[in-house]
């Protein structure tokens, strides 16, 4: 049966297994994943790039409140209901066990619509960050 810790963002317990370390799902179709919609309908808005670590300034940077409360919680929940693979728990040595469960999905439209109908477009290229790519 499925393991009751899988969630988004959350790391399930480390558990002894033999043989394959990880259980694959099926990929879903990018066709057929109804991704919900942006609502209320994002406005474009300056989004402006955070360090949250002065000496790693051009290796990690965010972007807060890239979406609103609301838009974030429906997005969790949307992904907590789809299939995840358990990555694989045998780390190297030295290095501690990590299980986490992912999605992975490779959508054109839908990477387009996040593109162009949030603001990430403008704030990516912005000339005060392009250094970073």
């Amino acid at each position: 049966m499925g393991n009751k810790n899988k969630a988004i963002g959350k790391q399930s317990p480390p558990q002894r297994r033999s043989g394959n370390t990880s259980r694959h799902a099926d990929a879903p179709d990018a066709a057929a994943t109804s991704w919900p919609p942006f609502k209320p309908e994002l406005p474009v808005t300056q989004l402006i790039f955070d360090t949250p670590v002065p000496a790693l300034l051009d290796q990690i940077v965010l972007l807060r409140n890239f979406w609103p409360r609301s838009l974030c919680r429906d997005y969790v929940t949307f992904l907590s209901g789809l299939p995840l693979t358990t990555t694989p728990g045998r780390p190297r040595r030295g290095e501690a066990t990590r299980v986490n469960d992912r999605f992975q999905i490779q959508d054109a439209q839908f990477s387009q619509r996040l593109w162009l109908q949030t603001g990430l477009r403008d704030a990516v290229l912005e000339d005060s960050v392009k250094h970073l790519w």
